[in-house]
Order: structure tokens, then sequence, then C-alpha cells
């Protein structure tokens, strides 16, 4: 006898009421539709019709809640999700607070504890699935106090079982609860900032020597004295970067001035995206680079001093906020499932992706797949290095290859790392000397180096050239990166 079992399929979103600020409505809506596909492994939808309420301050979120705590951006109430007014919520990582309420509406009927359903809420947040194997649960005695503290603890309390919880979920060392005698403070302002960390950009002094024009008047430039302004920071005249929405910290420097943002990551991510791809990129485009960048932050928070990031392409580049329109792709990127380590993206690969192995000796082997780009001016390129030249790369540069590491020898020494030598020619003659690492070498009898390659920079990961053309012939963000980043590169529970 044969059985049939059928699966039936998870039913279409189905988009909700949506009551409340009419200029946030869109941008809800299109953050719930991906929120709701990316929560799929969590659950089934509950059947019927739902709402969702924007409220136009705080009191109004508060009073139609009970009371919710200052860091929940949302909260149900039956078959409601009621959401904190849209100044606040902009400011915050749209996506995973809709991630994270999604998955608490498909546990509904789960039957867990209080403080598992908040986990895997927590979970939800970054991950497209759980894991394979949740953590050893704690003793009885501990999952009662955390039960306790998220159904009525005080602030103080409640900030600490989140705490907990992520400590818990990231294998890192758990956090005691505070003691019974200790004030309580408001603990939730920590906690605010957890769905949106907020990141600090610096533009280094020696980049910005022009003069410096802030919200119309012209700024003094007396070393050391500095300037601190929130909220909409417009700059004036030939000034490299245009407007800045947040927190700006200006300070006159010897060689020039130092510019300091600090925003959510969300806005970081729009940002970022707008200044490598450019905000008339296709809407799709704009989506997979939110999704690899703030996929990108998780493991690279602390590139420079202090623990901020630079404008550059080192981290990535940011000339400005970004448009409303890429503010709402960035929000709506999808739930990237990949190991940070490995989030980059390339200019152009030139149709010759490359693994991290083969770039920077360490990493998964194999690549995605990427598409020839019509009219890409990056998609082949020769190039010779003279003598003297390759003479300052062998100076630069030592010999010697990790495994699996792509390599190639200049005359009789060698083999170098190609990387290694990029970078340092780039640093040495200019970035167009040597565009990328998918090349080959052809030494000359003169001692020159004839190069011949595809692509533009390091040739791993998402290609922005490749992005914007997939988009451009229908493809969504959720194609392009699962076209760009093969299943060995993903998060390993």
């Amino acid at each position: 006898m044969i059985v049939l079992i059928v699966v039936a399929p998870a039913p279409p979103f189905a988009p909700p009421v949506i009551e409340g600020d009419p200029a946030a409505q869109q941008v809800i809506e299109d953050a719930l539709r991906q929120a709701f596909a990316a929560t799929t492994a969590y659950g089934a939808w509950p059947v019927g019709p739902w709402r969702v309420v924007i409220h136009p301050d705080v009191g109004a979120f508060e009073q139609a809640t009970g009371g919710a705590p200052t860091g929940r951006s949302g909260q149900w109430a039956g078959a409601t999700l009621h959401l904190r007014p849209w100044e606040q919520l902009r400011r915050r990582d749209l996506g995973a607070v809709l991630r994270h309420e999604l998955t608490h509406r498909r546990l509904r009927n789960a039957g867990l504890r209080r403080w598992m359903e908040e986990a895997r809420c927590l979970w939800a947040e970054g991950h497209r699935r759980p894991p394979k194997i949740w953590p050893t649960e704690p003793p009885s005695e501990r999952q009662a106090h955390l039960d306790r503290a998220l159904a009525g603890g005080t602030t103080r309390e409640q900030a600490w079982a989140y705490r907990w919880l992520r400590a818990w979920l990231r294998g890192d060392l758990l956090p005691e609860p505070p003691s019974a005698r200790a004030p309580g403070g408001d603990a939730w302002a920590k906690e605010t900032t957890t769905l949106a960390e907020t990141v600090t950009v610096v533009w280094p002094p020696e980049r910005l020597r022009h003069g410096m024009t802030v919200n119309g008047h012209r700024l003094s430039h007396r070393s050391g004295r500095t300037w601190r302004f929130l909220g909409q920071v417009r700059f004036g005249g030939d000034f490299p970067v245009h407007t800045l929405a947040g927190r700006v910290v200006v300070r006159a420097e010897a060689r020039g001035w130092r510019l300091a943002w600090t925003t959510s990551r969300i806005a970081w991510a729009a940002a970022a995206t707008e200044g490598e791809l450019g905000a008339e990129a296709p809407f799709e485009a704009r989506r997979a680079l939110a999704a690899v960048l703030r996929r990108w932050l998780e493991g690279h928070r602390h590139q420079h001093p202090g623990g901020a990031l630079c404008p550059l392409t080192h981290c990535a580049v940011v000339r400005g906020s970004a448009a409303a329109d890429t503010l709402r792709a960035a929000a709506a990127a999808p739930a990237l499932d990949l190991d940070p380590r490995w989030a980059f993206f390339t200019g152009s690969a030139g149709g010759r992706p490359l693994s991290p192995r083969e770039v920077w000796g360490v990493g998964p082997d194999g690549s995605g797949t990427v598409a020839e780009v019509p009219g890409d001016r990056w998609l082949a390129w020769e190039r010779t290095l003279s003598a003297e030249q390759v003479g300052v790369l062998k100076r630069d540069v030592r010999p010697g290859l990790k495994a699996g590491q792509r390599g190639l020898r200049l005359g009789d020494s060698g083999p170098y790392a190609v990387e290694d030598l990029r970078l340092a020619a780039g640093r040495r003659f200019g970035w167009t000397t040597w565009p990328s690492n998918a090349c080959e070498a052809e030494p000359q009898p003169d001692g020159s180096l004839r190069l011949r390659g595809r692509g533009w920079g390091h040739n791993v990961g998402l290609c922005l050239a490749a992005a914007r053309f997939r988009a451009s012939q229908g493809a969504s963000a959720e194609q392009i990166l699962a076209e760009a980043f093969p299943a060995s590169w993903r998060v390993v529970p």
C-alpha cells in the first residue's frame, strides 16, 4: 500500500488593515510582507483578519497596550498589533521589530512558557529558521524567575530578563538577576537600543579639508573647538557630505574637520546602501545590499578605534543620510541567514566570483553564481605594471600562501597572495592599477608584468553590478542573494 502524504503550502500573506500615520502605512505593509515570509519556519499563521495600529503618540500606545515597557516597539492585543509612533519606529530596525512580533503571533497556540516564546522571538529577529538544537534549558527556578520578570517585573528585572535571553541564545556568560534591594531606575534605556543599536561613523580630518557650513552657518576653524547637533544637519558648498539625520559632532582639528555621526543601524545600512549603489539603483538591488550590510554589521561592529566605522570602502561608502525610498528598502531587507564573517559585497565580479578562501586563505570554499552584465566596464580588463612597479610590490608584499588561497609569481619570486598584491598596488599606484583578484599574470622579458582580469574589487559575495542587472530583469532581493551566496556560507546552528 502506498501512502501519499500531502503537505499543505503555507498560506499567502494577507495584508492587515493598517490604521494610523498615512505616510508610514506603505512602509509598514512592505516590511510586514517581508517579516511574514521570514518567519514561516516558526509556526503556522493563525486564520482570520488582523489589524495593525500605528499610534500617534507614546501615550496612546501605552494606553492601548496596558503600559508596555519602554523597550517594546510593538505589542499584540488579540488580533491587533499595536505599534509605537512612526517617528520612533523609523529610528529602529523595523524588520527585526516586525519579525519579533509576527513570531509571537505564530507561537501563540504553541503552549510555550513565556521565556521560551520570548527567546524564539528574539532569535527570529536575525534568523529565518530556528536552530536545530536550542541551548540547554536553565534550572526550573531560573525559568520561573524569567517568566515572572517578563510578565510583570520591574523595568530593572525585565531588562535583565532580555539580557539573559540574548546571552543564552549566543552561548555567552549569563548575567545574574538584579538584587531585590537595588533601586529600579530606567533600566530600559539600554534595551531600547537592542533592536536598533546605534552606529557611529567617523570622517577623519584629512578627508574633510573643505570649509564647513552647517544649516546655513559657516563654522570657524579654530583647532579644538567642538559643535554638537541633533536632528537634521545640512552641509553646504562642496562638502562631500550632504545631510545627516541623527547626532552629529564636529570638531576642528589641525588637519581638517573630524565629523562623527551617530545613528541607528537601519539608518546606517540605508546610507551605506545609497552610498555604494546610488539612489537610482533598482529597489530590489537596494534591498539585497541592505541585507548584506546589516548582516555584515553583526560581525564587524568595531572596525576602527572606539568602535566606530568609517565612510570609506574599508567599511562602506557613506555620503549622507539616505532618501526615504532607500530607507524603506533597508527596512524591508530580507533576513540573511549568513555567517556575518562572509557577508561581503564587491563592485563587480566580472562574471568570476571567488570564495573567501581563494581571496584570504580562510573561510568557506565555493562561490555563488554571477551573471556577466552587458556593458559592465569591469567585465574584462588589462593592465601592465612596469618593472619598477613590480620591484616595489616585491618589497612591500611578503611571499607565501595559505591553504586554498590564490597566488601568482613575480618572475622568480613568490608565490604572492593576489589580494595582498592588489591592495599594495592600490595604495602605491592608485586603485585602478590592479582592479580585481580574478586575474592572470604574464611576466615580460623586461621585468614588467601583464595582467588580464575580470571584475572590480575582491570578487567575493554580492556583485553590485549583477544586483542592479538582475533587479532590472525583475529578480527579487531574495533571488539575488540566493545566487550570490552558496549554502556553505550560511549560518550553521
